[in-house]
């Protein structure tokens, strides 16, 4: 029990908060939204682009969306139906994991006050830069774009690794590649519009991940026996 739950939370935990540390104290984030500019042609000229803008940006957002309607969907069969009852617990912890993980990233997106790329001066915006523990400078306004939010919506699903660990062990590499083939695309899109950093991705990989996790051991105690997996699709008489 105590060794799955140092994989599951402190070994990324120490990596993150190296990655973290990393970013805070070099350039590295200008370093690499410079080299994106320079590569668009010294503008975001992928901003508006319909495969960054139009597909991964709305219809990613719409994905998302109808993912958390068949979610909603599936609870409120599992409570109707007695043949899905065995289906309730599962999908209310992914709701939940995903709830947190998307609430965290609004909150700190509203409190810390970091700018988008596409607003600063070093990349023909009207704001200076800086830096996630500094201040800002006297009359700019907050802006909120940390963490990165498109992304959460992505990596929020990141509780369906876990059941995987839990249910059907076998699968959870796919799943959990699954995840975060989505959140990086999402990512790394908004990366090329100019709407973020590369820390901004991390830390929301990292609070996603934390979420899930932590959600995990609260709903299911690790720990108790391995619990069978839910098979309330096959057809027979309801009890």
């Amino acid at each position: 029990m105590h060794d799955t739950r140092l994989r599951m939370t402190l070994y990324p935990t120490v990596l993150f908060a190296f990655l973290a540390t990393v970013l805070v104290l070099t350039d590295w984030d200008l370093w690499w939204g410079d080299l994106l500019f320079r590569l668009e042609g010294g503008s975001w000229a992928l901003r508006d682009a319909w495969v960054t803008n139009q597909l991964i940006h709305d219809r990613g957002r719409d994905l998302v969306a109808v993912m958390t309607l068949a979610l909603l969907l599936a609870i409120a069969m599992s409570f109707a139906l007695r043949r899905l009852h065995a289906w309730r617990r599962p999908l209310l912890y992914l709701l939940c994991s995903a709830l947190i993980s998307v609430a965290i990233v609004n909150i700190m997106k509203d409190t810390t006050g970091v700018d988008c790329p596409w607003d600063l001066s070093r990349y023909g915006g009207d704001k200076e830069y800086v830096g996630l523990f500094d201040s800002l400078p006297e009359g700019q306004d907050a802006g909120r774009c940390f963490p990165a939010g498109h992304a959460s919506g992505a990596y929020c699903w990141l509780g369906l690794y876990f059941l995987a660990l839990r249910y059907r062990p076998a699968w959870r590499h796919a799943v959990l590649g699954a995840v975060l083939t989505l959140g990086l695309t999402f990512g790394i899109a908004q990366q090329l519009r100019g709407a973020h950093f590369i820390s901004h991705d991390i830390w929301t990989i990292y609070i996603c991940w934390m979420s899930a996790a932590l959600c995990y051991y609260w709903v299911f105690r690790l720990g108790r026996e391995q619990a069978p997996a839910p098979a309330p699709l096959a057809s027979g008489p309801e009890d």
